[in-house]
C-alpha cells in the first residue's frame, strides 16, 4: 500500500483531484495501460498541492484491497458506496462524515427501501446483486445492457409517480457485459458528495477536477465541474457525456482524454493526468 504523508486540506492543498477507480484509474478495462502511466500519477499527486480523492462504487474494504493491488496512492479522502458514503482518510485513518450520513438518511427511509424493492421485484429483467452490494443507502442491480436505459426511465418514473426521492443511476460492466443499477438516495450522487467535500474542505469549481469513464460518473461529467473522461471509456458513455453536457451548457467543462501526452495513451491513469494537465498546465513543472 502507497501511503502519503501530513495532507491537511484545509491550509495546504491548492487543487482538489477526485478519481473514479474501477476502469479510470484502475487499468481493469479492455484497453492497454500505458508503462509507467501509474508512476506518472503518484508523482502527480506526490506532492502538498493536491488532495486526491476516490470517487467509486467500491466500498471501504474494496478501496483498500484496489489501493494495495494496485500500488495506488493513499488518498485524503473517500467517497464510496457509488456517492452514498464520505470518509475523510487523512493519516489512514477512517473517518465517516456524520453530515452526509444525516442529510442523505431523510429522504431514505426504511419504508422508502421496502417501496423501492417492491417496485423492483416487479421489473421484468432486474435481478438484485449479492447482500455485500447492498448497503443503507444503497440498492442495487444487474439487468442485460441493451435494457439498462428502458429500466432507469421505468424505475424514475415508477418512483416519481410514488412520490420517492430516489434516484436511478445507471452505468455498465464491460468485462461482464452486464448493466448495473443503483438506487440512491435524491442527494447522493457521486457529484452531490464532491459538492458537500468541496464546501467542506474549501475547493471551489476552478481548482477542482474529476475523472470518471462510466455512466454513474455522468453527474459530475456533466456539471458545472471541470472533468476528464479518459480515453479508455465505452464510445456509449462518450457520446452520452457529450450530447448531456451540451444539453446543459457544460461542454466547455468536459474534458475528453485522446492520449499523446508524455507519450502515453490517454487510458485509466494516464487518462487521469492528461485532464489535469489540460486544466492545470503548470503542474507538467511537477513531472518533469
Amino acid at each position: 500500500m502507497t501511503r502519503r504523508t501530513g495532507l491537511s486540506p484545509h491550509s495546504q492543498a491548492r487543487y482538489l483531484l477526485c478519481s473514479d477507480l474501477d476502469r479510470t484509474l484502475i487499468p481493469n478495462g479492455l484497453h492497454t495501460e500505458s508503462p509507467g502511466a501509474r508512476d506518472v500519477f503518484h508523482r502527480l499527486v506526490d506532492t502538498r498541492a493536491v488532495c486526491l480523492v476516490y470517487v467509486t462504487g467500491r466500498n471501504r474494504a474494496l478501496v483498500e484491497q484496489a489501493i494495495e493491488e494496485f500500488s495506488l496512492p493513499w488518498p485524503d479522502a473517500v467517497i464510496g458506496d457509488v456517492g452514498t458514503r464520505i470518509w475523510s482518510t487523512l493519516d489512514h485513518q477512517w473517518n465517516s462524515w456524520s453530515q452526509w450520513d444525516d442529510l442523505i438518511r431523510q429522504d431514505f427511509t426504511q419504508s422508502v427501501r421496502e417501496s423501492i424493492s417492491e417496485i423492483a421485484s416487479q421489473t421484468d429483467g432486474l435481478t438484485a446483486q449479492t447482500d455485500d452490494r447492498q448497503t443503507e443507502y444503497k440498492l442495487s442491480y444487474y439487468c442485460p445492457v441493451d435494457q439498462l436505459a428502458q429500466h432507469q426511465s421505468e424505475l424514475q418514473t415508477a418512483f416519481v409517480q410514488r412520490e420517492l426521492s430516489a434516484t436511478v443511476v445507471a452505468s455498465q460492466d464491460e468485462t461482464s457485459h452486464m448493466g448495473l443499477i443503483d438506487v440512491l438516495p435524491s442527494k447522493a450522487t457521486k457529484h452531490d458528495a464532491i459538492e458537500m467535500l468541496m464546501a467542506g474542505w474549501g475547493f471551489n469549481h476552478w481548482s477542482t477536477v474529476c475523472a470518471g469513464d462510466s455512466g454513474n460518473d455522468l453527474p459530475f461529467l456533466t456539471s458545472a465541474l471541470q472533468s476528464v473522461l479518459v480515453a479508455n471509456a465505452d464510445d456509449s458513455v462518450r457520446e452520452e457525456a457529450i450530447a448531456m453536457a451540451q444539453s446543459l451548457g457544460q461542454i466547455d467543462n468536459l474534458y475528453l482524454a485522446r492520449g499523446g501526452i508524455m507519450g502515453m495513451n490517454g487510458c485509466y491513469a494516464a487518462g487521469v493526468v492528461e485532464g489535469f494537465l489540460h486544466y492545470f498546465p503548470n503542474a507538467r513543472e511537477w513531472l518533469d
